[in-house]
């Protein structure tokens, strides 16, 4: 139940239809490996796939460097893409680039030479997806270096695009391109693209993957739980993404030993022992992805307003309303508007950090909340 097949499915289904993706996905909620899957399901129904990591580039020439590498890297495409793109990149500069794809980079500008690859994996006639991991992260240090360069990549992209139909694009990551778009006049360059997100486990979605017995050799003692106590840590937990349940599950010393075949099992009591251990001093590093998060991927004034609308969350289990963190944030910077914290809101929340109940915003993780609150907090 556990490996996201429907969602695969959808997938899959729509790239086949001609339709291009952004799919959202908060971190740690098993993106990588889903696009993995996606990837392998894609090339068992011989699609060209090219799978792209674009986190800390931030220039077009980055980008087409990489795109350049991640073609050639797939064997299967490699050697008609040669022959294609050597044609194409040779009616254009002639014979004095190199004998490499790559060597044309430095003569040909890069949305140009990015151009000539995406028009190189459309001759060949197979169906090609390209999936590109992080392109939010991308797109937001691009525009924050060089917003008129980001401007125009973006929409020379989406001519690409629509030029070369029979390329479908996978775009994804964990912090909302919509976001980083409209800030940087960017939306109309993703018009074009169907959202889909991809959700944290459903409890039964949950207790598959607890129970896969290749998770179960991952753990430091393997142990199974009745269906309600594993909701009652599910519910304590709050955030059901396989890096958290992995993470619980590695710090549970199950009290009921095993025996007559069966394994040894877990008690709710386990469960909040565990919960507990993971709050110690020397378990900090399991949640130090968050703050090392928000100070290398915030800009400097969104990740001051991020720290302390978090603050400010972690005091209550229930969050707080708009009000409290609009007044909060005009502590910090002097004045705030209620579109500024929407946005940094809007990035939490999209991270997989927190989540709104009516009018209230608070940790998706009660876990999460108690370890900032604990440790990270300024006021604390």
């Amino acid at each position: 139940m556990h490996n996201r097949m429907r969602e695969r499915a959808i997938l899959r289904a729509k790239l086949e239809a001609g339709v291009n993706i952004n799919m959202r996905a908060p971190r740690r909620i098993g993106k990588t490996w889903t696009i993995d899957q996606l990837a392998g399901d894609l090339r068992q129904a011989d699609w060209q796939v090219v799978q792209m990591d674009v986190e800390g580039m931030r220039s077009s020439a980055e980008f087409a460097q990489a795109l350049c590498q991640r073609i050639e890297a797939e064997s299967s495409i490699r050697d008609r893409f040669r022959a294609h793109c050597q044609q194409r990149l040779s009616n254009v500069l002639g014979g004095k680039w190199g004998d490499r794809p790559i060597d044309a980079l430095g003569k040909l500008d890069p949305i140009e030479f990015a151009g000539t690859l995406i028009a190189s994996l459309a001759e060949s006639g197979r169906k090609t997806a390209i999936i590109i991991d992080e392109i939010a992260y991308f797109f937001l240090a691009f525009a924050q270096a060089h917003p008129d360069d980001a401007h125009a990549f973006a929409y020379k992209m989406r001519g690409l695009q629509q030029a070369h139909r029979t390329v479908r694009w996978l775009l994804t990551g964990s912090i909302g391109l919509d976001i980083i778009a409209r800030r940087y006049r960017l939306e109309g360059a993703f018009v074009d693209f169907d959202p889909f997100e991809l959700q944290p486990f459903t409890g039964a979605e949950a207790r598959s993957f607890l129970r896969d017995p290749k998770i179960q050799l991952q753990l430091t003692r393997a142990f199974d739980a009745s269906d309600a106590d594993y909701d009652w840590m599910f519910q304590d937990l709050g955030w059901l993404a396989p890096y958290y349940l992995k993470l619980i599950a590695n710090e549970v010393h199950p009290s009921v030993a095993e025996g007559d075949g069966q394994p040894a099992r877990a008690t709710q009591d386990d469960f909040a022992a565990a919960f507990e251990r993971l709050l110690q001093p020397d378990r900090r590093f399991a949640f130090a992805v968050w703050p090392e998060h928000i100070q290398k991927n915030f800009a400097v004034e969104d990740g001051a307003l991020a720290t302390g609308i978090l603050d400010a969350l972690s005091a209550a289990a229930d969050g707080e309303i708009m009000d409290t963190l609009l007044a909060r944030a005009t502590r910090i910077q002097g004045s705030a508007t209620p579109r500024q914290i929407r946005d940094i809101l809007d990035m939490l929340m999209n991270d997989g950090l927190i989540a709104r109940r009516g009018d209230r915003y608070g940790f998706r993780s009660g876990l999460v909340r108690r370890y900032w609150q604990d440790y990270q907090c300024q006021e604390s």
